[in-house]
């Protein structure tokens, strides 16, 4: 007989202290980084030092020629929209399944973000993206969901390029994370990453922009720099250099101490996706005999997720009958507190931005905006997620395994019961 749930007044299957997510480690190394670049210095206003270190080796790693530093991910998600030079009115197709920052910042340039739906590992549908397509869209922005990389992102990167238009990668979950054997960021004219807090490479804030495209890091660099570092990155030739001293007018530099750590975890990538891959297949093993919960699917060989968190599918129809929320809360009263029911991800078409921006930024819009949709594969999508995280060191394993344990003691129950009562 299955084991008496905690929710039931059973015993809790780990303590709540012992099941937290911790990320990243401030290990001694790490500690050493920030404290050695903090008496080297605290501003840069080039690209020397740790800027040029960093760019240098993230460029390198995805076979990209280009890269600039910003001060966080949506800052270098809105380099490259500014990069592209949008205009009001024109169209930049996107996904409606991800977080807002894929999409928002399109929003100062007015232009106008047109929804497609995602497939059935919440990415991007490249057949939705071919319908889409007006004399009016001017860009494709992908987001690399939870680590996973959108499995059509070679044919999304030919289709773009034979209509003229640009494609551009999100990053910010899929640190390392690969597809064809090549990483990601490596298909789009431009693509960013976030470097934020829980980011496998992170800084706790920053972001990076990388392009092959001359003309697209001209821009960029003025979108968030001024003075010393256009003036000696921009060539005197290009147009773009006479706007060295006062850029854009804006300065989104990233904080050298930031820079830092990344760059200390940034060595160590390979090894937290190792540790993670490790860790993520112990969790389809134990779950995938469950009717009820669909594990997360690599797409094809040679494909390789960052898991930047580990996304299970809760199937309501096949749970007779306990809901998401209820199987949610058996989880979290056994102690596994890092158990998600995501909230600030999911679609976005209905947020405010999107639909009432001449409200808010009626200098760029006269008008509302069409609601879009329905969005039924996203829609579905989103209801039944489960989120966890993937822990990324050895000495972890009995975590992990506690959470193995505790899905298993309720699902069991589930399966035998036919009830959580």
């Amino acid at each position: 007989m299955a084991s008496k749930l905690a929710i039931n007044g059973g015993q809790k299957t780990i303590e709540d202290d012992r099941a937290k997510y911790v990320w990243p480690r401030i290990t001694q190394e790490a500690e050493d980084a920030v404290v050695n670049q903090l008496h080297k210095s605290i501003s840069i206003y080039d690209r020397s030092g740790i800027f040029g270190e960093f760019e240098d080796a993230f460029a390198s790693y995805h076979g990209k020629k280009l890269a600039i530093l910003s001060n966080s991910g949506t800052s270098a998600i809105f380099s490259m929209f500014e990069a592209i030079g949008l205009m009001p009115g024109d169209e930049v197709i996107a996904p409606v399944y991800t977080f807002h920052a894929t999409v928002s910042p399109l929003m100062y340039t007015g232009a106008v973000p047109v929804f497609a739906d995602c497939d059935d590992q919440g990415s991007i549908s490249f057949e939705e993206i071919k319908t889409k397509l007006t004399d009016k869209t001017k860009a494709v922005i992908v987001t690399h969901m939870w680590g996973i990389p959108v499995k059509d992102i070679a044919l999304i990167s030919d289709w773009c390029a034979s209509k003229n238009i640009y494609l551009l990668e999100d990053c910010s979950h899929a640190h390392g994370a690969r597809i064809h054997d090549r990483p990601v960021g490596a298909f789009g004219s431009a693509a960013a990453w976030s470097i934020q807090g829980p980011k496998t490479i992170t800084g706790g804030e920053g972001g990076v922009f990388l392009t092959d495209d001359s003309k697209l890091f001209n821009r960029a660099l003025l979108q968030g720099h001024y003075n010393k570092r256009p003036k000696n990155e921009i060539p005197s030739s290009d147009m773009e250099a006479r706007y060295y001293l006062t850029g854009l007018g804006l300065k989104l530099r990233a904080h050298p101490l930031a820079v830092a750590l990344a760059a200390q975890q940034f060595k160590h990538l390979e090894e937290f996706i190792a540790q993670r891959q490790t860790y993520a297949e112990a969790f389809t093993n134990a779950f995938e005999r469950y009717p009820f919960l669909k594990t997360p699917q690599t797409i094809s060989t040679g494909t390789q997720s960052s898991w930047y968190a580990y996304v299970l599918q809760y199937d309501e129809q096949r749970s007779f009958g306990v809901s998401r929320q209820e199987f949610a809360d058996a989880l979290t009263a056994e102690g596994l507190v890092e158990v998600d029911i995501p909230g600030s991800t999911g679609l976005i078409n209905e947020l405010p931005l999107f639909i009432s921006p001449n409200e808010i930024m009626p200098r760029l819009y006269k008008n509302p905006l069409p609601l879009q949709g329905p969005f039924p594969n996203a829609e579905k999508f989103h209801s039944g997620i489960i989120k966890l995280p993937v822990w990324g060191f050895q000495d972890e394993s009995s975590v992990v395994e506690s959470y193995i344990e505790g899905i298993a003691k309720v699902s069991d129950y589930l399966m035998a019961n036919h009830s959580l009562k």
